[in-house]
């Protein structure tokens, strides 16, 4: 695919992505409706069956994209998930890493990291643990105290001899759990996913959850993601409203620990890739060159070590 890139718009490593094809893999949200899904992302009727590479280079086809963060979709079968994600990293033309799902707590992990280490792209795995205490359907793990839970720890302590970064994608409520979890291991590299994602934009929220990402900002292991802005703010979310939070996480991990995702396709349900990177980059727009192009680019792909040209 030729792609024609609009002059002075910044180069990118897009920091969280999904490509997927539900034809060749199973993925529950497909066969039905799902309403834990849906609590999530909203309606996503026009989400597409099928999201490959050549969807997604013309999505973004206004930027050079340098390299994708390809993370697990929730299939049925993670691990056939990411064989199939293993043959899309050997025929891109885009350099990619991979994002495995794990569960700290099951039995079987060290089978399952085993299989991930012979995977020359995984760089890094995650595991959902958002819960919230209100509404039972906005819960992304089985049970609320995995990260107090001993053989959950166990398991995390795995990582150590791992090559492996680590996202523990937890609600902000969470954050203050997820800072003991990074203190008590300085040795694994987390990723905090979604911005910390804030579940209440309030004042009060917002100090809270500002206080928690400054605390894990200070945390060396420790790198933010800026990326599901659909999914914190709404799928008609302003750019008035999302600044003083985006800049918040700036300054709490600073230009070589932030970095940008486009949550696509998932972000194509609210206004697409174009407005949220203009949107992005108009909120940086007082960095220095240098500052900006870490954001947009190296951060991912020294993070994920992604090759970049």
């Amino acid at each position: 695919m030729t792609i024609s890139h609009s002059p002075g718009k910044l180069a990118f490593v897009d920091a969280h992505a999904h490509l997927y094809n539900s034809g060749a893999i199973r993925y529950g949200i497909f066969d039905h409706s799902d309403p834990a899904f849906e609590a999530l992302v909203g309606s996503y009727s026009a989400l597409p069956r099928a999201y490959l590479l050549d969807n997604y280079l013309q999505a973004t086809g206004s930027r050079k994209v340098e390299g994708i963060i390809w993370h697990e979709f929730i299939s049925e079968d993670p691990l056939k998930e990411i064989a199939w994600a293993e043959k899309l990293v050997g025929a891109s033309e885009v350099p990619m890493a991979l994002v495995g799902l794990v569960d700290f707590a099951d039995p079987v992990l060290p089978d399952r990291l085993d299989i991930y280490g012979a995977i020359p792209n995984l760089t890094a795995v995650r595991q959902h643990l958002g819960w919230d205490e209100h509404n039972p359907l906005r819960r992304m793990a089985s049970r609320p105290d995995f990260m107090t839970d001993p053989a959950w720890l166990k398991g995390l302590g795995m990582l150590k001899s791992q090559n492996l970064r680590c996202g523990l994608e937890v609600f902000a409520p969470q954050l203050a759990q997820l800072l003991a979890i990074v203190d008590a291991h300085p040795d694994i590299g987390f990723t905090i996913a979604v911005m910390g994602w804030p579940t209440d934009l309030g004042f009060e929220s917002y100090a809270r959850w500002r206080s928690d990402m400054n605390a894990l900002g200070r945390c060396e292991n420790t790198c933010a993601s800026i990326s599901a802005i659909e999914c914190i703010f709404g799928m008609n979310w302003t750019e008035a409203q999302i600044e003083p939070w985006i800049m918040s996480v700036v300054e709490a991990f600073g230009p070589g620990r932030s970095m940008f995702g486009s949550h696509l396709p998932i972000d194509i349900l609210s206004y697409g890739f174009d407005r949220l990177y203009n949107a992005y980059e108009r909120i940086v727009g007082a960095f220095s060159e240098d500052e900006r192009d870490a954001i947009f680019r190296r951060t991912a792909s020294n993070w994920f070590r992604v090759p970049l040209a």
